[in-house]
């Protein structure tokens, strides 16, 4: 997540969706008072932000006195687990987001975030989180046992039913959008050739894997499951899956 008062956007950052490297071409344009949150992961992707001479995490913690005045369920469990509290986190949800900004900030910053074709993105969860394993697990029953995963980009999109972006940019167009976010905040020109260079995540998923078809052939369920719970992705940006009857 990043908060950038001038231009005035905030960009929340939904999974395997190249948030990572949109985030550190994003913290190229930030200056002092804006936030930035560290990744969830660290590592790589801090170190290639902190390489590239861009301004790393700042303004996202959370002093303990403001657990007494505004506490979330986030807190208690990063209490528990022995993290420090946060406002703000890599991949907080809007509504955690505009708690903690307030009305007044919320409704003045443009709302960004990146949306993917959901079949598509349910194979690169799956090949993420099975990423060091030496036997993947099987697609079918993976995605079953962890189809709370399908829609959960949504944490991002809306608070209840209401959908909050005002600027989705698509995986697969991300050259256009964000040439066309930068016409409509010049303070960003520039970002779709700084995102062009980054590479944060990339490798996981195999090149020569099997396709789309094939997958959720032996995984109708799957099919079935993204199309009943991403009918927001699949109605507004026209998203497609395979045809499983060609198979």
């Amino acid at each position: 997540m990043i908060v950038l008062h001038d231009p005035g956007i905030l960009f929340l950052k939904s999974r395997k969706t190249a948030g990572s490297s949109l985030e550190i071409a994003l913290s190229a344009f930030a200056q002092a008072g804006d936030v930035i949150t560290p990744f969830d992961l660290g590592g790589h992707d801090d170190n290639a932000r902190a390489e590239l001479g861009y301004k790393g995490p700042m303004n996202h913690m959370k002093p303990f006195s403001e657990l007494l005045t505004r506490p979330t369920w986030r807190d208690f469990r990063d209490l528990v687990k022995g993290k420090p509290l946060r406002r703000h986190h890599d991949h907080s949800a809007a509504r955690r987001a505009k708690w903690h900004l307030g009305a007044r900030t919320w409704n003045r910053l443009a709302k960004v975030s990146i949306v993917r074709n959901p079949w598509d993105y349910m194979v690169s969860s799956y090949y993420w989180a099975n990423r060091d394993r030496e036997k993947l697990p099987d697609f079918k029953s993976w995605c079953l046992s962890n189809h709370r995963l399908v829609d959960r980009n949504h944490r991002q999109y809306f608070i209840g039913d209401q959908c909050v972006i005002d600027h989705f940019i698509r995986f697969e167009h991300f050259t256009e959008d964000l040439q066309d976010l930068e016409k409509k905040f010049p303070a960003l020109t520039g970002v779709a050739n700084l995102f062009a260079g980054m590479t944060a995540k990339k490798g996981v998923r195999p090149k020569s894997g099997p396709s789309l078809v094939e997958l959720f052939s032996a995984a109708p369920e799957v099919d079935r499951l993204i199309r009943k719970r991403c009918r927001f992705e699949i109605e507004t940006f026209g998203y497609q899956g395979p045809r499983l009857e060609d198979t």
